[in-house]
Order: structure tokens, then sequence, then C-alpha cells
């Protein structure tokens, strides 16, 4: 990806969470906090955030009472620029646009937001009661003049992505799909977790084309432990598969238009 001169990313996120959850039968999942979660860790997040620099905050879905892994507060450089570090209710993510992307650069930008929660949380981050890390990628597509959503999906994409022709053949259906949308997702080995695709026919600035959500993740039984070493060698991996992802699911001579 990061080779890439015309990458049609919109958006790399890194998100780790954390919090203490009760499963039971038939009724939704029940998180615990502890205060130093809910009172203590904004505030000392933010005084770890303005020592490296990322003095600008914003509040970040104001409507929203506090909730578990709901993003509460950015902080960037400046105005308007990336990455910037989000966090909330046992969440803290790593954003960062198109725009100034490289690998080496937002892992740098990722482990410094780790060491940044380290710092800023009153548990640390080994001791963080872990519920799973993600890393996701954005991409936008858009169709050519002319071009409709089944063309685009028949010789741009690797994916299967149709009705059996014979459905489409009767005279009173048109023959182009709308609201085209596919999800499924695969086990992975390493890192151990899952591979997420979410192909969705959308706007993009106003053009018609589609957005692929390509996630790794690794919750629950699968996430790692807390360590810095440790997730920065997750990191390597999960960003491995990504390339994987995008390197075989885009048709090889609509990949070289990226290039």
């Amino acid at each position: 990806m990061t080779t890439l001169k015309e990458a049609p990313l919109i958006e790399a996120i890194f998100e780790i969470r954390w919090g203490k959850y009760i499963l039971q039968p038939n009724k939704p999942i029940e998180f615990h906090f502890s205060p130093e979660d809910t009172d203590f860790f904004p505030g000392q997040f933010r005084s770890e955030a303005n020592s490296n620099g990322f003095a600008v905050i914003e509040h970040v879905n104001p409507d929203y009472p506090l909730l578990p892994h709901i993003v509460k507060y950015r902080f960037r450089r400046k105005e308007n620029t990336w990455p910037c570090y989000q966090v909330g209710l046992g969440v803290m993510t790593v954003n960062q646009l198109n725009e100034g992307y490289d690998w080496g650069v937002f892992k740098k930008d990722i482990l410094t937001g780790l060491e940044m929660l380290e710092k800023g949380h009153p548990f640390g981050l080994e001791k963080l009661p872990s519920s799973g890390i993600e890393l996701r990628y954005h991409d936008g597509f858009f169709l050519e003049e002319g071009e409709t959503p089944s063309q685009f999906l028949n010789n741009k994409l690797n994916i299967v992505f149709s009705p059996h022709e014979d459905f489409l053949k009767s005279p009173n259906l048109e023959k182009n799909l709308q609201g085209n949308k596919l999800t499924f997702s695969v086990k992975s080995i390493r890192p151990k977790g899952l591979v997420i695709i979410n192909l969705v026919e959308s706007l993009i600035n106003g053009r018609p084309g589609f957005v692929m959500e390509t996630i790794v993740r690794s919750p629950d039984e699968s996430k790692p432990i807390y360590q810095k070493d440790v997730l920065s060698g997750w990191l390597d991996e999960a960003h491995d598969l990504q390339k994987h992802a995008f390197n075989t699911l885009i048709e090889p001579t609509y990949f070289k238009s990226f290039k």
C-alpha cells in the first residue's frame, strides 16, 4: 500500500479496546469500568498527548452519553492535521488519511499512541482488561463515466458478486443491480483472529462508487497481550494481511492503475 502513487485509501485506523464485561444468555453485553476509566483517564491522556505535541483537543460525539467504546475526545498537533488520536470509555484509536500515509510512519504513530496510553491510563497498558484490537482500511473506488455498478464489480474486483444470470433475464427487470453490499469474514492464523471485508455501493465526495472496508481483528480469545513489543509484532502481521487482501481482491489491470 505504501508504494501506490494513486492509492484509493480514504482512511487507515488502528483501534484498541478494553473493559471488563459479563455475557449472559439473551442479554446485551454488560460492561464494567472503574473510576480510573470514567474519572481519571481522559485528563491523564490529555496531559500525555499535550506533552507529545498533540495539544489541539476536539469533543467528539457530544450528543452521546459516556458509553463503552465510543470516542469522546480527539487530539491533533494542529487543526485538521493527521494523524489524530481519539479516546473514549475503554477505547483508543489512531487515524490517518491518505494524504501523508506511509505504513512505516503510521506504525510509529500507533506505537506512540500506545506509549501515551501506557502513561496516560492509571492502570498502564499491560494491566488493562483487554477486549481486542483491530487494524482497518477504508478504500474508495469511483465508477468511470458510463460504468454501471455491475460492470465495476464484474470487471475490477476478484469477488463473485451477482445472482444467477437467469434472475435478470426477466423482461420485467432491469439488468443492473443497485444498492450492492457484500460482507464476509475469514478466520486468520497470523495474527490470530478474523479478516472482515465489507463492500458497499456508495457516494464518495458526491461521486458514485464503492467503499471497501478491510478489517483485521483479534477479539476475545484471540487478542494479543497488551505489551508494546507484542502489539508491534501484531501490527506487522495485520498489515501483511491487509496488503494480501488488497493485492488479491483487486483485478490486476485495475490494480496497476493505482501505481
